[in-house]
C-alpha cells in the first residue's frame, strides 16, 4: 500500500526517525553504464539490486536522498491485495490477468524475504496475517459488507490464494477477509541493506543528482552539468519523467495519474495489546 504521512513541521515519519540510510556522493563526473536507474526509492533500488546481481553495470541517480520521499512515508504493508478489489480486477481485466496482478504481489514479498535472508538484513521482516475489514464503528453496513467479503474470499480462494471470510475480524470486529502470508518490515533498514548489496555487486549510487535533460545521440542524461551515458534506462520516479517522449504524449500521460495522499499515525501501544498483523479497511482514503 502507498499510504503516506503528511510531514508537518516537527513531524518526522517513524521510518526516517528510526533508521538512517548510507550517504551517496553527488555526481561530479561523466559516467558510462549499461543501465541507468533514475529514482532511489524502493522501486529504483530494487531494480538496481536485481540488475547488479545479474551482472549488469548500473548507476542510480536520486535527486534528493535515497528512500526519503514515498518510501520514507509508507505504511510498510507488504501485501498482494490491491486497493482495487479482486472482483473488480476480474471484471475489468479477466481472471488470468487479475490473478497475475496478485501473483506478482506475492512474488515481490517473497523476493524481499530472499534478499533479507541472503544478505542478513536486520529490518524486522516477518510474515503476518492481513485483514481487510469495514471501517471501525460502521456497524450499519456490516450485513451488506459481509456478503461482498464472502464473495471476495471465495474468488480469491478459487484463484489459488489463501483467503478466509470472517464474520468477526480479530481486534477490529465486524466482517472481513483474512489473507494469509502477508508481511511487514522496516523499509529504510531493508533498503540500507540493499544499498550495501548494490555496492558490493559493483553498482554506483549518486544523491542530490537530479536529471535535467535527456539526450538521444548518444543515449544520455545531463546531471549536475555532467553526462551520464547508458544503453537502457529505468525511470523509477514517483511522477514519471517524460524522457525522450514528445511533450504532447508526456502531457497526456500525466492526465491519467490519480494522485492522492492518505495519512498514517504512529503510536506506542502496550506489548501484545495489538495483534502482529496488517489491518486495512474499505473506506476511501
Amino acid at each position: 500500500m502507498t499510504q503516506q504521512t503528511l510531514q508537518h513541521t516537527g513531524t518526522l515519519p517513524y521510518w526516517s526517525d528510526s533508521a538512517s540510510m548510507p550517504v551517496a556522493p553527488k555526481l561530479d563526473h561523466d559516467l558510462d553504464v549499461e543501465v541507468l536507474v533514475i529514482g532511489g526509492g524502493i522501486v529504483g533500488l530494487t531494480a538496481a539490486y536485481l540488475l547488479t546481481k545479474a551482472g549488469r553495470s548500473v548507476a542510480v541517480l536520486e535527486r534528493g536522498r535515497c528512500a526519503e520521499v514515498d518510501t520514507g512515508h509508507t505504511s510498510a504493508h507488504l501485501t498482494m491485495v490491491t486497493d482495487t478489489r479482486l472482483m473488480e480486477l476480474v471484471r475489468t481485466f479477466g481472471r488470468s490477468h487479475a490473478q497475475a496482478v496478485w501473483d506478482a504481489g506475492l512474488a515481490a514479498i517473497a523476493q524481499i524475504d530472499v534478499a533479507v535472508r541472503e544478505h542478513d538484513i536486520d529490518c524486522g521482516f516477518s510474515w503476518v496475517e492481513g485483514y481487510l475489514h469495514t471501517p471501525r464503528g460502521n456497524a450499519k453496513g456490516h450485513d451488506d459488507a459481509a456478503g461482498a467479503f464472502a464473495e471476495e474470499a471465495a474468488l480469491a480462494t478459487d484463484l489459488g490464494f489463501d483467503a478466509t471470510f470472517l464474520p468477526e475480524v480479530p481486534f477490529i470486529g465486524g466482517p472481513g477477509v483474512r489473507f494469509h502470508n502477508q508481511a511487514r518490515f522496516h523499509p529504510r533498514k531493508y533498503l540500507a541493506g540493499l544499498v550495501k548489496a548494490i555496492r558490493s555487486n559493483g553498482g554506483e549510487l549518486f544523491e542530490h543528482s537530479a536529471v535535467k535533460e535527456f539526450c538521444e545521440k548518444p543515449l544520455a542524461v545531463r546531471v549536475n552539468g555532467q553526462l551520464a551515458r547508458f544503453d537502457d534506462v529505468v525511470i523509477a520516479t514517483h511522477n514519471p519523467l517524460a524522457g525522450l517522449t514528445e511533450m504532447k504524449s508526456a502531457a497526456l500521460f500525466q492526465t491519467k495519474l490519480a494522485l492522492y495522499t492518505s495519512y498514517v499515525v504512529a503510536a506506542e501501544a502496550p506489548r501484545d495489546a495489538v495483534p502482529d498483523a496488517l489491518f486495512w479497511d474499505t473506506g476511501t482514503p
